[in-house]
């Protein structure tokens, strides 16, 4: 599927490929017939691939010669692409005069070396695509007529919010009603069960799409303790109870203790849940259970949850219904400790289906075309068949054509007339293939490729949007649209696929409200599935057990993910043998990497655009400790991702060989201290991500990522190092930074330099952490980091900031000059700060947290900066629209006290919800009479005095009746 775009990325590139040999005089003769002959082929192929895609759905003759195209554009690709690569190496300039010489010699040589090769190559691939034009004939394919381009939207106009779908209000207040009310037991005051509420329904009735509004309900969030969401989702054809179990079990572990368990026997994960779990009220779900839980598994599950207190409850979807399977069938009952509840799901109405399509078709729209459309909606509606997941497939298909012709046209199609045998190898039913067929056929060329990509993730997983879009660009399915980068490309391919509900349980940004994650629809991951298949386009590989197993063959598959559920699992040899793998993303799915060598995948692997190995280490896992040089035979690479590997303690010189890398991926490799010399000659690099890893220095060169986009961490040289590093300056050629930026090591600079960063011309940064940490403490002033306070030029866009390790006495707005965008502040080890600045005219600021001042005895005015007025001579409101207010950690503070004039009125963060006040033993009492009456979320850790005072119930304590006293 989707090869349209692939030949139409083949033509491109040959195009511009061939425009450089000539410059460079690499083509000759035959060469030139050649080229032209392949390209003639590739565009007539291209005119007939729409048909043929459609076509191919029925004839297996046809997906047999796609995917025969496919494999020989991967093909050309690959050999255009190695091309491009030597020949971008032959066009810059020379870094110094006495290497030119040499240089002009190789040159020369590889000139003649390149001629030869592309000649030859370029012949056999004429060849084979000769072939291939020479068979579309017999197929008798239409001709293009323009494809869907989909209407690109962005994602914040595009997604509607799930949560606002028509239906189910009924089961919705039932099943509240059973997670907040009181079970018989508890009532009658026997020895208490714990209820299990069962939703059971077939595929696309909206039974996750349920059971998450009511997980998300604000009235749930606040009765449990604990919300725990786990994915019991596995085909049936890849079942072992035993693991699945053990599974199920190490993600409630997960959920409860916030990170990843090490733990391997069920006995002991179950003995850890009962303690994490003890008295407190808990709610468990277990979205999409297929195994069938034996009785035993069922049993040691529910008394680990037993010890929870009275009130907790368990909530579990599942495929069947009242004439289906039940948890009767699979061996559950009262026996067994709980108290089981059924809520069966159906078909929605006639009436609610036609107002759930309506919600979504004619969203935004203005009443005159609703008149209009609603006839020919009402029939498109019904052809749903009561499917939730067939409505809104095709209310936001529809969503965004605007004549009634186009609307006919979808309601005319064919595709609802396909064989029900058709149906079964996609895993889908008739009622949700149809719609998907309609919407993905809708798609263009380059939104099909990406949506197919998806497919190499597993059922029900996170897919973070930032590293999908990296991913799509590796493969080459984004490209620059005049003045739009490619990410912001990605970022509108991504929304068009969300607004037609092809993505959904969006988890977004606190901050700005950008959608973070997503996931597939169960049902849209099958149909994804059934597309790639058809095309060995990807294969998931679960290691397990010293096993390796997937769906169908991975030997063919061009993208790969393989995820390690066990720590005693080995990577598959066979992987080694796949040369014409274009992605391999290994994953722990509970395990951790094993037995892979580096090596064999960098000598054998050489199509690779994507590779990421990114790992959970533990102490008996064998981990990469060594990256070797043949990393340079990587040549097509763009995407590597080497993340959490702890026992790495240096790259190859050879990974500056990369020329065509974009995105470098390094977060928290803690013994990794130094970046290789030659970075800079990796020009085509746009994000490095580098938290969390204690570089000494930045590489000279750095300069020369121009395209640079994301660059985590900057680190500043101690002066060891100079004669490698790269200076602060260097950050005033990356004009296209953006997001987040770190800079460590300030404490090793002056007020000259940085003054020579220019961080005011990073337009784009919203971001900003300083770290005034320093080499050598030895010898470094106060006034020092003053100065170079003093010298900061902060973009005038940026939203959030940090400051660290500030050696200074006193600070003031006036040296910072802070940008009024700015939203959220964080103020951590100023150690020698006697005076907190004036941050209370700060108009945007929303969070601000201030930790670690140990010298800080006193808060008051001079805090909230309030001797300002208004144009109209009234009072200015002291930190306007501050949500979210922290302390922690200043041991000396004892007073937080306002005083005002008589007859003096203003407001003293008027917005403020959250307060929290941590490890402050000296603080004795609140300043009560100046929180406004929004404060509602008031938490008190370990502040002895405070604490005391309460108990003593003085009367300014009276404000606040919910209270929360804590000591971590």
């Amino acid at each position: 599927m989707a090869e349209e775009i692939t030949v139409s990325t083949v033509l491109d590139q040959l195009s511009s490929i061939t425009q450089q040999m000539n410059g460079a005089r690499l083509l000759v003769g035959g060469v030139v017939t050649d080229v032209e002959k392949l390209r003639s082929h590739l565009k007539a192929i291209r005119e007939v691939l729409d048909d043929a895609e459609k076509r191919q759905v029925k004839d297996t003759t046809v997906e047999d010669w796609l995917r025969e195209l496919t494999d020989t554009c991967y093909a050309v690709d690959d050999a255009l692409d190695e091309w491009n690569t030597a020949i971008q190496k032959l066009l810059p300039a020379n870094e110094t005069d006495h290497k030119a010489s040499k240089v002009r010699s190789f040159t020369c040589h590889l000139r003649i070396a390149l001629r030869f090769d592309i000649g030859c190559k370029l012949k056999n691939l004429s060849r084979r695509v000769d072939a291939i034009a020479g068979k579309k004939g017999g197929f008798e394919f239409k001709l293009m007529s323009g494809s869907g381009e989909g209407g690109i939207m962005t994602t914040s106009s595009a997604v509607i919010d799930p949560l606002e779908f028509y239906g189910r209000n009924a089961e919705k207040k039932k099943i509240l009603q059973l997670l907040k009310g009181e079970s018989s037991d508890e009532e009658s005051g026997s020895k208490p069960t714990l209820p299990v509420i069962w939703i059971l329904g077939n595929e696309g009735i909206g039974k996750t799409a349920l059971a998450r509004q009511v997980f998300d309900d604000s009235g749930v969030k606040a009765n449990f303790d604990n919300r725990i969401w786990v994915s019991a989702s596995y085909p049936r054809d890849e079942i072992r109870v035993a693991r699945d179990e053990i599974r199920v079990a190490k993600a409630i572990l997960e959920s409860l203790k916030g990170s990843v368990s090490s733990q391997v026997e069920m006995e002991t994960v179950l003995q850890y849940i009962n303690e994490f779990v003890q008295g407190k009220k808990v709610l468990l779900v277990l979205d999409d259970l297929w195994w069938n839980a034996c009785p035993r598994y069922w049993e040691q599950l529910m008394y680990s949850l037993k010890s929870g207190s009275e009130g907790s409850r368990i909530l579990v979807t599942r495929r069947g219904g009242k004439n289906g399977t039940n948890m009767t069938e699979i061996g559950l009952g009262e026996k067994y400790g709980t108290n089981m509840m059924e809520i069966g799901l159906g078909e929605l109405s006639e009436e609610e289906c036609r107002s759930l399509f309506r919600q979504i078709a004619f969203h935004g729209r203005s009443i005159d075309y609703r008149e209009k459309f609603e006839p020919i909606g009402r029939r498109v509606a019904g052809k749903c068949k009561g499917l939730p997941l067939a409505v809104k497939i095709l209310g936001s298909l529809l969503r965004f054509k605007t004549s009634i012709q186009e609307w006919q046209s979808v309601l005319d199609s064919e595709i609802w007339n396909l064989d029900s045998e058709i149906c079964k190898p996609a895993g889908v039913g008739y009622e949700c293939l149809s719609p998907l067929l309609l919407s993905y056929f809708d798609l263009s060329p380059a939104l099909k490729k990406c949506f197919l990509y998806c497919s190499i993730f597993p059922k029900n997983y996170e897919i973070e949007k930032d590293r999908l879009i990296k991913l799509w660009m590796a493969q080459g399915y984004l490209k620059s649209q005049e003045s739009k980068d490619m990410e912001l490309v990605g970022e509108e391919y991504f929304g068009n696929l969300a607004s037609r509900s092809l993505f959904q349980d969006f988890q977004k940004s606190e901050f700005d409200g950008r959608i973070i994650r997503c996931q597939m629809h169960p049902i849209v991951h099958e149909f994804a599935h059934f597309l790639t298949k058809s095309d060995n386009f990807n294969a998931e590989v679960k290691v397990s057990d010293q096993e390796c197993r997937s769906k169908s063959s991975h030997e063919k598959f061009p993208h790969l993910m393989i995820t390690f559920e066990s720590d005693q699992g080995a990577f598959p040899n066979s992987v080694y043998n796949q040369k014409k793998l274009r992605s391999l993303v290994v994953e722990h799915g509970g395990g951790f990497m094993n037995g892979i060598v580096l090596s064999k995948v960098f000598d054998q692997l050489t199509c690779l655009r994507t590779l990421e190995l990114s790992n959970h280490d533990n102490v008996l896992s064998k981990v990469i400790k060594k990256v070797p040089k043949q990393i340079k035979r990587l040549i097509h690479l763009r995407y590597l991702n080497l993340s959490k590997n702890k026992k790495i303690k240096k790259l190859p010189k050879t990974l500056c060989e990369l020329y065509n890398l974009q995105t470098l991926e390094l977060s928290w490799c803690s013994n990794l201290r130094n970046l290789p010399q030659g970075m800079g000659k990796l020009i085509n690099l746009r994000h490095v991500v580098n938290v969390g890893t204690p570089l000494s220095y930045m590489p000279k060169g750095i300069e020369r990522w121009s395209c640079l986009r994301t660059l985590s961490e900057f680190i500043v040289s101690g002066g060891n190092d100079d004669k490698k590093a790269s200076k602060l300056e260097s950050l005033k050629s990356l004009n296209h930074l953006q997001g987040s930026l770190n800079i460590k090591g300030l404490g090793n600079v002056d007020k000259d330099e940085i003054f020579k960063a220019e961080l005011s011309e990073r337009k784009k940064l919203l971001a900003l952490g300083i770290s005034f940490d320093r080499d050598d403490e030895e010898g470094r002033k106060k006034e020092d980091d003053k100065a170079v306070v003093e010298g900061l030029q902060l973009p005038s866009n940026l939203e959030s900031m940090e400051m660290f390790y500030y050696r200074g006495e006193s600070i003031s707005l006036m040296m910072i000059m802070l940008p009024n965008k700015l939203r959220s502040l964080t103020l951590d080890r100023c150690m020698n700060l006697k005076q907190l600045p004036g941050l209370g005219e700060l108009p945007a600021l929303e969070s601000l947290t201030l930790r670690n001042m140990k010298r800080i005895e006193k808060v008051g005015n001079e805090f909230l900066r309030t001797d300002r007025t208004s144009s109209t001579g009234k009072a200015v409101s002291a930190f306007p629209k501050l949500k979210s207010l922290v302390f922690l950690k200043m041991k000396a503070w004892r007073e937080w006290k306002y005083k005002t004039k008589r007859g003096q009125h203003y407001g003293i963060m008027p917005c403020l919800c959250s307060l929290t006040i941590g490890y402050c033993n000296e603080l004795e009492m609140l300043p009560a009479e100046h929180f406004p009456d929004t404060l509602k979320d008031l938490k008190i850790i370990s502040c002895s005095k405070l604490e005391k005072s309460y108990k003593e119930g003085k009367a300014e304590w009276k404000k606040f009746p919910q209270i929360k006293f804590s000591h971590d």
